[in-house]
């Protein structure tokens, strides 16, 4: 691209290329009034677009510029350097208007001035401008402007007139600004007089690495006649993260200027979220609000280094809802310094600070106080345990727990059907249940899962017509579930799954009597994992993935009756254990940790079957279970949650089919439902298939 060719002087009275004159103003070492007529970038035929890019240099740039509407522009800057940067520019005798501009700004330089939107005319209105400046190399030179940054800047030159700068943003995230900020902008002249203006809700965040060293106003009016008016309301600074704004001064409202006029506003409001540091001064706020805070046992957040010229005393102080960012350090009757003056003598309110709960991390809550004490502004810790959302994270545990039992279901139907079909030999099988169960814990949580075992075995038979029947097998299960938690009066949905895998062995031993031992053994690991499960105080969401190894163990003892030719009843009693081991893992800067989970379980039944003589047999059964166990302990954050159990009654009740094609088929198919009331609630489907060699 073509630069100017134009001349400049420097304070040396060299001559030099303008793009050299602005690199120096940069530097210090110049007048910026000389680089201002340097090389002009104008978007406005561009479709209100311009763009700077890593090399150039201009000296004013415009997204739109016009007289009477300058509407809807854009300037990116990306890396570069400029004088002057305006996203839309109104000049005009009657009615100018600057509104929805953007200027966005990474690692770019300029020397004077970023207006989202400027207008200036009889009537003036910029509002809903953008100004976002990023990127550690940022800088803006010019020092001891008081509103060189500026969303939108309304200006009148005539009497009974209004100027508005409404709802713009400016957002400061990295880079340095030797000069003033305002979200809004507001200013008559001397021939203004009765102008009124209006500067509402307006937005200036500071946060990341920035720094600042000027003023920052959420809105500033500057009127030079006595009778005009300002109404500035709603006004809000944000101060975040790492910002350094040690040398600057914090106004909600306020004038950088002579201003003869009266300014008046409410609801203009600093946030401090996630920062501590100092400042010079703090005034013009109707509210202090603290969000996110940095615990430091008797550390300081906001720390004012000039308290005899700054006024917090009519401020209302909001401390209801602060969230710390790690509870680790945390303790009862632990306090810190939420707001210090140096020699100030306007003691705050006590009257006008609210205090209560506070959240730290995911896992901690407690009850806290905020007081003034020897003038300081003091948070004192009076109670804390774990956080209501973290049991959710127990029952979860304890459900995955359950969804393993589902497994012994299957065990013991394969050794069921081992036996059968009367066939002998080597014996393949293949079972595939479906469930959605749900247990009753605090959230009665629902499982929609798949579980399914393969392996091989041999059944055969003794003289003395006793049967004996074993297998290896392979064991698999899925599941998902939904889940509802609730984080600071905040309702949410989560997603949870749960996959195991296994192996184990079974065997079964039944007399010419049709009594009957067997039992199993089992191991394997289960995984499982959870989105969204859990919020901090800032909003982010998070899950977790937990992993542990179960082993189980089954022994059944029962009998099979025969009540006719074709009938017969089986009264059983069986026996479940199931160990899962104790896991942690951490959810931000909190530990989780789980208890190992015994489950003891004692199913009493029976079952009739029906039509033996013929390919379809038919069978039916009720059972009754009793869990003895099934406790999950958890702590979070080294704090005890709320142990969810499994423990109680459950009923079952069954149906199902068997079907062998003829006396000398291979082949036997199962199919089988059951539906579950009490502890657990639900139904299941299985199909099952044996192949005799």
């Amino acid at each position: 691209m073509r630069k100017s060719a134009k001349y400049f002087l420097n304070n040396n009275g060299k001559k030099l290329l303008a793009a050299s004159v602005i690199a120096l103003l940069l530097s210090g070492s110049a007048q910026p009034v000389l680089a201002a007529s340097a090389e002009i970038l104008d978007g406005t035929a561009n479709d209100k677009y311009a763009q700077v890019n890593s090399g150039d240099i201009y000296g004013t740039v415009y997204g739109v510029r016009n007289d009477a509407d300058a509407s809807g522009g854009t300037i990116k800057m990306n890396e570069g350097a400029a004088f002057n940067l305006y996203g839309g520019l109104s000049f005009n005798k009657n009615e100018a208007k600057a509104d929805n501009n953007v200027v966005t700004i990474n690692n770019g330089k300029v020397v004077f001035a970023v207006y989202g939107g400027q207008a200036q005319g009889h009537d003036a209105d910029a509002s809903g401008n953008i100004v976002s400046i990023s990127g550690s190399n940022s800088e803006l030179s010019f020092e001891g402007g008081a509103h060189s940054v500026a969303g939108g800047f309304a200006q009148t030159y005539s009497a009974n007139t209004s100027v508005t700068a409404n709802n713009n943003v400016v957002a400061v995230t990295g880079g340095l600004l030797k000069a003033g900020i305002a979200g809004g902008y507001i200013l008559g002249n001397h021939n203004a007089a009765s102008a009124q203006g209006e500067a509402n809700g307006n937005i200036v965040f500071v946060g990341g690495s920035a720094k600042v060293n000027g003023d920052i106003y959420g809105a500033n009016a500057e009127f030079k006649t006595g009778d005009t008016t300002a109404t500035m309301n709603n006004n809000l600074v944000i101060v975040s993260g790492n910002a350094d704004i040690s040398n600057a001064a914090l106004h909600g409202i306020g004038s950088s200027g002579s201003s003869g006029g009266k300014i008046s506003g409410s609801g203009n409001t600093l946030v401090i979220n996630g920062w501590h540091g100092s400042v010079k001064t703090v005034d013009g706020f109707n509210n202090v609000v603290f969000k996110e805070v940095a615990w430091q046992d008797n550390g300081k957040v906001l720390n004012i280094t000039d308290g005899e010229n700054s006024s917090l005393k009519d401020a209302e102080i909001d401390a209801s809802h602060i969230h710390f960012d790690d509870a680790s350090d945390i303790n009862d009757n632990d306090s810190m310094i939420l707001i210090h003056a140096e020699n100030d003598d306007n003691e705050l309110s006590s009257s006008k600070i609210q205090s209560g709960n506070f959240t730290a991390g995911v896992a901690v809550e407690g009850d806290g106080e905020a007081k003034v004490e020897n003038g300081d502004l003091v948070y004192q810790i009076n109670g804390i345990h774990a956080a209501k959302q973290t049991k959710l994270v127990a029952e979860n545990r304890a459900v995955a727990a359950a969804f393993i039992n589902q497994g012994t279901d299957l065990i013991s139907d394969s050794l069921d059907a081992l036996n059968r079909d009367d066939s002998y030999g080597i014996k393949t099988f293949a079972a595939v249940q479906g469930n959605r169960s749900k247990y009753d814990v605090n959230s009665d949580i629902k499982i929609n899962g798949w579980s399914t075992i393969v392996g091989v075995g041999n059944a055969g038979s003794f003289s003395g017509g006793d049967e004996f029947a074993w297998g290896v097998f392979y064991e698999n299960g899925s599941g998902n579930y939904r889940t509802y938690n609730e984080f600071n009066d905040e309702f949410f949905r989560g997603d949870g799954s749960l996959v195991y895998n296994g192996g184990g062995v079974a065997a079964r031993y039944e007399n010419a009597h049709g009594v009957y031992t067997e039992g199993s053994l089992r191991a394997g690991m289960l995984k499982s994992e959870m989105d969204n499960a859990l919020h901090d105080g800032s909003g982010a969401e998070y899950g977790y993935d937990s992993s542990s190894a179960y082993y189980g163990a089954h022994i059944g003892i029962g009998q099979v009756i025969q009540l006719s030719d074709d009938s017969s009843v089986d009264v059983y009693g069986k026996f479940f254990h199931t160990y899962t081991e104790e896991d942690n893992f951490s959810v931000g800067n909190d530990k989780f940790e789980f208890d190992s989970i015994n489950s003891d379980r004692l199913r009493i039944g029976a079952r009739v079957t029906t039509n033996k003589e013929n390919k379809f047999r038919t069978y039916y059964g009720l059972a009754y279970e009793y869990e003895f166990n099934g406790r999950a302990g958890m702590r979070a954050a080294g704090m005890k949650v709320p142990e969810q159990s499994l423990r109680g009654s459950s009923y079952m009740a069954e149906a199902g089919l068997n079907y062998q094609p003829s006396a000398d088929s291979p082949w036997s198919f199962d199919l089988n439902m059951r539906g579950y009331a009490g502890e657990r609630q639900g139904a299941s489907f299985n199909v099952q298939a044996t192949y005799t060699f």
